[in-house]
C-alpha cells in the first residue's frame, strides 16, 4: 500500500525509506540505476528496495542477484510505484510512465525536462519532488553525476563515429587506427569538458590527428601540458577553427550551446564544404545548438542520417550501448547522494547539500529549474525558494 504525502514527513524522521528501481523503457536503454551492489548498500543502510523485474538483465545483472542483495522483484512498474517513495532510474521518464507516479514521490534521476512540457506537467501535477542528477553542480562548476556518462558518451562516440567512417556506410573509408607510413585520420572535437576530453583521447590513442577546441583560458591553460602530442589544443574562437572543420574526416561536437540557439559552430551553410563521406558525432543531443543540422534525436537502432554528404550521429543515450559499464559509472557516482536523501529525507538533503539542491527540477508542484520554465514559458522558482515552501 502506497504511504502517500504523509511518509515524507515520517522519513524525516529516521524511518527506512521504500525505494523502487524502475527498469528502462526509452528506446535502446539498457542501463539500470542501482546494481546489486547498489542494492546491497542501501539494504544495509536498513531502507528497503523494490526492484521492477529484469531492470538489471540487459546489464548483466539478473534478478536472482538483487534478491540476494536483499531487494524484493516486483512484477512491472506500477508496482515498483506503489510499494515506493523513491523511484531512481536512469533516463527521464518517458510519457508511457507517466500513470505510474504517484503524488508526493521523490524521482531520482536524470530528467532534462527542458523540452518536455508533457513531463513537466505531470511532475507539477502529481507534486513530485524531482532530483535532476544531470543538474547536480559543485560550487566549482563540475557536474558530478553527468561527468561519468559524458566520460563514456565521449569514448564511444569516436569509437560509433569509427565505424560510420566505414565504406559500406557510406563514410570515407577512412580508419581511426594509424597505419605506419600514412597519413592519420583527422578528428576535430569541439569541446573540452569531460566528454571532449575523453573523446579527444580515446581517438588520439587509436592513432588519429586530434584538433580538440576550448574557449575557457583556464581549461586550456590546465590540459595542455597533459595531452598526448596528437592531441592540438586550439582556442574555440581561433579562426583557424573553421578550415579544421572542414579537413576533418570525424567531428565530436560536445559544447554546451543551448537548443535553438542562434549561434553554430558548425552551421547548416558550411556542410557542403565539408568532405563527403565525413562523420558528425553529437554527443550533446541539444537540437540545432552547436550543429545546426542536428535537427533530430536518433536511437541505437536507427543512428544516423546523411545531410549534404555529411553522415549526422545523434544518440541521445549513447552509454547504453556499453550498459554493464555505465550502469556502474553511474551508480559509483550518485549513490552516496541517493544515500543522504534515503537518510535524511528529500527537504533535509537537499538544504544541507547546495550541489544537490541545484539539481532540484520540481518540488511538491512547484517548478524550479529556470531552464525548463524559461523554454517552455511557466513559472519558475529558485530552487531554494520552492525547498522553503516543501512540506
Amino acid at each position: 500500500m502506497f504511504m502517500g504525502r504523509c511518509s515524507v514527513f515520517m522519513r524525516e524522521r529516521g524511518v527506512p525509506l521504500r525505494i523502487g528501481v524502475l527498469k528502462e523503457v526509452k528506446a535502446g536503454e539498457n542501463r539500470v540505476a542501482l546494481t546489486p551492489g547498489g542494492v546491497k548498500t542501501l539494504a544495509g543502510d536498513g531502507h528497503e528496495l523494490f526492484v521492477e523485474a529484469g531492470a538489471g538483465a540487459r546489464c548483466d545483472a539478473p534478478d536472482a542477484e538483487y534478491q540476494a542483495a536483499g531487494a524484493i522483484i516486483v512484477p512491472d512498474a506500477m508496482a515498483v510505484s506503489e510499494n515506493s517513495d523513491l523511484l531512481t532510474k536512469v533516463k527521464e521518464p518517458q510519457p508511457e510512465e507517466f500513470d505510474i507516479f504517484r503524488e508526493g514521490q521523490i524521482l531520482y534521476s536524470y530528467v532534462h525536462s527542458e523540452t518536455r512540457l508533457p513531463l513537466i506537467r505531470t511532475l507539477l501535477d502529481k507534486k513530485i519532488t524531482a532530483i535532476a542528477l544531470e543538474n547536480v553542480r559543485t560550487d566549482d562548476g563540475r557536474f558530478p553525476l553527468l561527468e561519468p556518462m559524458s566520460i563514456i558518451a565521449g569514448q564511444y562516440g569516436v569509437m560509433i563515429g569509427g565505424e560510420y567512417l566505414q565504406c559500406r556506410h557510406g563514410g570515407r573509408g577512412i580508419s581511426l587506427v594509424r597505419f605506419p607510413g600514412l597519413p592519420p585520420a583527422k578528428v576535430v572535437v569541439l569541446g573540452a569538458g569531460p566528454a571532449g576530453e575523453s573523446a579527444a583521447r580515446t581517438a588520439a590513442g587509436l592513432g588519429a590527428q586530434v584538433t580538440l577546441t576550448e574557449l575557457s583560458f583556464d581549461k586550456i591553460r590546465e590540459l595542455t601540458p597533459v595531452l598526448p602530442a596528437n592531441i592540438k589544443l586550439v582556442n574555440a574562437s581561433e579562426p583557424s577553427v573553421h578550415d579544421e572543420i572542414l579537413e576533418a574526416d570525424m567531428v565530436v561536437h560536445t559544447t554546451t550551446i543551448p537548443p535553438d540557439s542562434s549561434y553554430h559552430i558548425i552551421p547548416r551553410t558550411m556542410l557542403p564544404q565539408m568532405k563527403r563521406g565525413s562523420v558528425i558525432v553529437d554527443v550533446t543531443a541539444n537540437l540545432r545548438g552547436g550543429v545546426e543540422s542536428i535537427d533530430r534525436y536518433t536511437t541505437h537502432a536507427d543512428p544516423v542520417w546523411e545531410v549534404d554528404g555529411v553522415i549526422h550521429y545523434a544518440v541521445t543515450n549513447i552509454p547504453s550501448a556499453v550498459a554493464a559499464t555505465a550502469s556502474r559509472a553511474y551508480e559509483a557516482a550518485h549513490l552516496g547522494w541517493l544515500r543522504q536523501v534515503a537518510a535524511k529525507g528529500a527537504k533535509t538533503a537537499l538544504a544541507e547539500n547546495p550541489p544537490l539542491l541545484r539539481g532540484l527540477t520540481a518540488a511538491e508542484g512547484i517548478l524550479s529549474w529556470h531552464e525548463a520554465g524559461t523554454m517552455q514559458q511557466l513559472d519558475w522558482m529558485e530552487p531554494h525558494k520552492a525547498l522553503e515552501q516543501m512540506v
